[in-house]
């Protein structure tokens, strides 16, 4: 659902973005005519290059993540370079008003297509999160003035009033977290996952997506054994089956089969406390 969300506001801004080029007609293409004509000039422009730089981008992000460099060098510079290809079909096939206003150089065009891109996709990760917000803030109460129960909350869950209290002090022992995780949520939570203002709450045979913050997540696990091993994953002690990698590039693999990795400036913290192999 995430990834669909920020198709959309992506394809949003390509469309708004091509309207103000269309209405301000930059290089010289307030000669070809009339707005909707200059739009719809720019709107094939800019389509292209993000269909083309999109797939560029998820790229550079995976390579920053698998080698562990920075990813915001990484992803701008490699975008440049992947920007070439395209410039030069553009300059082949005669984009005449683009090519006489930015210059014979491939640069700076290259250098355009990659800000234009990188705007769109930053303004559709702010927008997604500034939709998220509202979204959370603006959740209804109760009839009775009291705040909206979390979602997928289960009062019922765990032992009921005429239960027994043996059933009672069983549930009473369990991490907070676990109340506001559905009934088809069966055993114990293995991992949580951050996605965005989201937590995915790992399991061993499913898992479920909560409105909550990683940290107030692993607050609600109440001291259970784990450890954060990266920014967006806290892993149970319970869950781990084994660890890929060695030095620095570490992985580890959970009982599930899920796979999540380890910040390089963790592993030693980890391989202290034991979480790690030495």
């Amino acid at each position: 659902m995430k990834r669909i969300r920020r198709a959309l506001l992506e394809i949003w801004a390509v469309l708004m973005m091509s309207a103000v080029f269309g209405f301000l007609g930059p290089f010289g293409t307030y000669l070809m005519g009339d707005f909707l004509m200059r739009a719809g000039h720019w709107l094939g422009v800019l389509g292209a290059a993000y269909m083309f730089m999109r797939p560029a981008i998820i790229f550079w992000r995976w390579l920053a993540k698998a080698t562990g460099l920075p990813r915001g060098p990484l992803v701008f510079w490699g975008l440049i370079a992947s920007s070439f290809p395209m410039t030069y079909i553009w300059r082949v096939a005669g984009q005449d008003e683009i090519r006489l206003q930015v210059g014979s150089g491939l640069f700076p065009l290259a250098l355009l297509f990659a800000l234009m891109n990188l705007g769109i996709v930053w303004w559709a990760k702010r927008a997604d999160d500034q939709l998220l917000n509202y979204y959370d803030a603006a959740r209804p109460s109760r009839g009775d003035g009291a705040p909206a129960l979390p979602p997928k909350y289960n009062p019922d869950r765990g032992s009921r009033q005429n239960g027994g209290n043996e059933a009672a002090s069983q549930t009473s022992q369990r991490p907070r977290l676990y109340a506001r995780l559905s009934p088809r949520f069966e055993g114990d939570i293995l991992a949580l996952e951050s996605e965005d203002h989201y937590v995915r709450v790992h399991g061993h045979k499913q898992s479920e997506l909560l409105l909550l913050r990683l940290r107030d997540a692993i607050a609600e696990m109440d001291d259970s054994p784990g450890e954060q091993t990266h920014r967006s994953w806290w892993i149970a002690s319970n869950a781990v089956a084994g660890v890929n990698g060695a030095g620095r590039n570490r992985e580890i693999r959970l009982v599930n089969g899920t796979c999540a990795p380890v910040a390089r400036d963790s592993v030693d913290r980890l391989q202290r406390t034991g979480f790690l192999p030495v």
